[in-house]
């Protein structure tokens, strides 16, 4: 019997594919053939519809950055009830988009940051540029919750943004590894006490 036509794939589910090729494996590790057995594109379909495999990284990697890096990374700048109880929901967000979240484990932009810097300068460098994104969120939370009140005079914002960024990465890493999620909500609880005595418990009305 004659085979029926090959179903067309459409170019936003390869993307899709593509992104959680590159999440699983990282950018060195995956070959145009791990691509193609993901996307179930064929080669000159992926160089038509995507170019090669640096330009089809970058288009993941923009997938994941409107889909679901910024959404957490903007709402952190959106004001809540308290400075606490936003760095909670900020770092309980990132870790449910880790854990049980079905996606690849780990976060994509960390997955790749380092092994980027030498293959791959310009992704490299617009992955560094993600991690400061991270960073300068929780800075301009941290210097509202000061403006406000909500956080002492005395504190310095710029290590704590520094600290924070650095605990939500942890988290990455630590899902990563299989720490079961009770252990990792229980680094979240004390990673925010590190935020000076009395501060971040209400925000100002």
């Amino acid at each position: 019997m004659p085979r029926g036509r090959p179903r067309k794939i459409e170019p936003e589910d390869a993307l899709k594919a593509a992104m959680r090729c590159f999440w699983s494996k990282g950018y060195e590790a995956t070959s145009m053939s791990d691509l193609v057995a993901a996307t179930g594109m064929a080669k000159p379909g992926i160089y038509a519809n995507f170019g090669d495999k640096e330009q089809l990284y970058q288009r993941a990697l923009g997938h994941y950055v409107e889909e679901l890096y910024h959404p957490i990374v903007e709402e952190l700048a959106t004001p809540g009830t308290s400075l606490r109880q936003d760095l909670r929901q900020a770092l309980e967000k990132i870790l449910h988009s880790i854990k049980g979240s079905g996606l690849p484990m780990g976060c994509f932009v960390l997955n790749s940051t380092f092994e980027c810097r030498e293959g791959a300068p310009a992704i490299g460098q617009r992955l560094q540029e993600l991690n400061m994104e991270r960073r300068d969120a929780f800075l301009r939370r941290l210097l509202r919750a000061r403006d406000e009140g909500d956080l002492p005079a005395s504190a310095d914002p710029e290590p704590l943004a520094n600290y924070f960024a650095g605990q939500s990465a942890a988290l990455s890493v630590m899902a990563q590894s299989g720490l079961p999620l009770k252990d990792l909500e229980a680094m979240i609880e004390v990673s925010l006490t590190v935020l000076p005595a009395g501060s971040g418990e209400t925000g100002n009305p």
